[in-house]
Order: structure tokens, then C-alpha cells, then sequence
């Protein structure tokens, strides 16, 4: 790696002209200042392309481009396409980093060659505020839930590698797609045990989909047909692993059939 190396960061910005500056931003900020910005609008209908031209005329490091509504996982593409960085960043044109993110993510990057991606704690803003806990534990509790979240660092030849963002998946769920596409379970990732990152909850946000009951099937579906090699590996016992659910079920309904009294009897002699 190069001593300084480019980072491309890569925005899409579909119907984000509310929110864009203040995501540019906090890039302008950062103490690592070797990086470049493509914001792809993805066929935004509002003036967002109006509001990023002061910031593309101010600073040559920002390009932004239009193309017709494809979806993140495209507009992303398109962006790293059109950059050339050694490593990648992903910042959603809601969201906002911290001055020493880069910084620090580079660092790492730079001084352990066995790590494959550079993240985070974060803190939520808008709707909703918290810091809920988030931490990659290994690459097979990945393939139960995600665990990254999608402003991380990673080099660009493991984007090449394995080809990107898939542009097929249905409703949401592309950074979790794109993880299990790029570790294994060797792979080391690494947290910053700073809060560096900011992800804005919105009321009316792209995630409403997601947790469609319906959607989240056919989503998870996808991507466990998909990777059905990675599950077979890490999960060879499948069949045991869905008999034990099935065990835990049936003491959960049993349980909840119980009275008061019963429960109190049971918790007691530890018969739970």
C-alpha cells in the first residue's frame, strides 16, 4: 500500500438534497485529506444535484454524476467505476463521520495487511438516538445477521474480486450481501473502539421496506441461496441445528401454557 493512499468515497444520493451538504461535509473535515468524493444521484427527482454543483466547484476531489434509477447497490458501483482509489469508503448522503474516521481507518489498513475491513462504533441521530451495539464476531455469526455496517473501509481489489454490490438482491440488505461476499472465516476485521460514525434514522426512510415481514423472507432467502456454500461450511450440522429449534420451541410453548404458580414451582427447582 501506498504510503498516503487515495480513498474513494462512494455516495449515492437518491432524493437526499436535504441532507447532502452536511454529509460532504464532514469529509471536508477529516485530518486525512487524501481522498475523492463521487456522488451519484441515482435519478433523484429533487434539486439534489443543485445543492452539490457549490461543492463540486469549490473542490476538485468532488465529481458528481446522474444516471437513471437503478438502486444503491448500482449507484455504488457506478461510483467506484468512476474513482480509482486503493481503498473504498461507502457514506450514504444521510449520514456523517467524524473528523479522524479516515484517518484511523487508513492507519489500520496501512499497518496490518491481514485486515480486510476498518469500522466503527456508531451513534444513531434523528429519529432515533442511541449507540446500539454492533461488533463482528466471527464470520459465521455474519451469516446469521449483519454485523457491519455499510460506511466501512476496504480495498479495492476485494470490491473488484468479488464484483461488487449485488444489483439483483430485492429490498435492502445489500451491505450484508456484500460482507459474506467479501470475508470468510479467516478473515480479520477490525473495530475502532471510537463512536466515529454517524447513521441518521429517518422517518420515512428506505429501511421501511426491509422490515416488511414478507420483504425480509424473500431477502434472507436470496442471499442463503446464494451463499448456500458458506452456510453448508460453517453450519455442516443443519439439520441438527433446525431439531434443537424445534427442542427449544416446544419448551418455549410449554412454558407460556403454564400458570403463574407453575412457572414459580419450576423456576424454583430449576425445571425451566
Amino acid at each position: 500500500m501506498s504510503e498516503k493512499p487515495l480513498v474513494s468515497v462512494l455516495m449515492p444520493a437518491y432524493n437526499q438534497a436535504e441532507y447532502v451538504s452536511e454529509a460532504i461535509e464532514s469529509l471536508l473535515t477529516q485530518t486525512y485529506t487524501n481522498w475523492e468524493l463521487a456522488i451519484v444521484d441515482d435519478g433523484s427527482p429533487d434539486n439534489v444535484a443543485e445543492i452539490v454543483k457549490k461543492h463540486t466547484d469549490s473542490d476538485p476531489r468532488i465529481k458528481f454524476y446522474h444516471t437513471e434509477n437503478q438502486g444503491v447497490s448500482a449507484a455504488r458501483n457506478f461510483a467506484a467505476a468512476h474513482t480509482s482509489g486503493e481503498l473504498i469508503l461507502p457514506l450514504d448522503a444521510d449520514d456523517t463521520f467524524e473528523p479522524e474516521y479516515m484517518e484511523l481507518c487508513v492507519s489500520k489498513l496501512a499497518e496490518d495487511p491481514s485486515v480486510k475491513v476498518v469500522y466503527c462504533e456508531w451513534n444513531m441521530f434523528g429519529e432515533r438516538t442511541g449507540s446500539p451495539p454492533l461488533s463482528y464476531k466471527g464470520y459465521e455469526d455474519m451469516l446469521i445477521s449483519n454485523t457491519i455496517f455499510s460506511a466501512a473501509m476496504y480495498r479495492r481489489k476485494d470490491f473488484v474480486r468479488v464484483g461488487g454490490y449485488d444489483t439483483h438482491i430485492p429490498f435492502g440488505f445489500e451491505d450484508w450481501d456484500f460482507w459474506i461476499s467479501l470475508l470468510d472465516k479467516n478473515s480479520i476485521v477490525y473495530q475502532i473502539p471510537r463512536k466515529l460514525f454517524n447513521y441518521r434514522i429517518k422517518e420515512a426512510s428506505r429501511s421501511v421496506d426491509i422490515n416488511i415481514e414478507n420483504n425480509q423472507r424473500i431477502t434472507r432467502e436470496y442471499i442463503y441461496k446464494k451463499h448456500l456454500s458458506d452456510y453448508l461450511e460453517c453450519f455442516p450440522d443443519f439439520i441438527g441445528i433446525l431439531r434443537r429449534l424445534q427442542h427449544l420451541e416446544y419448551r418455549n410453548k410449554k412454558w407460556e401454557n403454564r400458570s403463574m404458580p407453575s412457572r414459580l414451582w419450576h423456576a424454583v427447582k430449576g425445571t425451566i
